[in-house]
């Protein structure tokens, strides 16, 4: 896990703001009095919900209108779906983000040997 570290008066002025760490889009958000973290990839194509209109706590995202809350990061209209949440906590005027490493990237023939591997349990 690493951590990654944004200004609280830089959301709480703008509403939301975008970081990243080590490739990890972060969508930080100020929702209903509390400061959310979100992936910032939609579950459609990854696209960045960031530029997304934000209205009653539902960002929707501003390349196929994908719709999420972020109360719970669930999509709008496909319960069970949601967006991947990182723990935040705020220690003095900023917030501390944990955000995992990603996973490292399977090169074809690694991914391919994983695929057959799979089909055969």
């Amino acid at each position: 896990m690493t951590e990654v570290s944004v200004s609280l008066d830089d959301v709480m002025r703008n509403g939301r703001i975008t970081t990243s760490r080590e490739g990890t889009a972060v969508l930080v958000a100020l929702i209903d009095g509390e400061i959310v973290a979100y992936e910032d990839a939609c579950g459609h194509r990854g696209n960045s919900l960031a530029q997304g209109v934000l209205r009653d706590c539902i960002v929707t995202c501003p390349a196929h209108l994908w719709r999420y809350d972020l109360r719970t990061g669930e999509r709008h209209d496909s319960p069970g779906s949601r967006l991947v949440k990182f723990n935040v906590e705020i220690i003095g005027d900023e917030i501390v983000i944990d955000v995992p490493a990603p996973a490292p990237k399977l090169s074809i023939r690694e991914a391919l040997l994983a695929a057959a591997r799979e089909e055969r349990t």
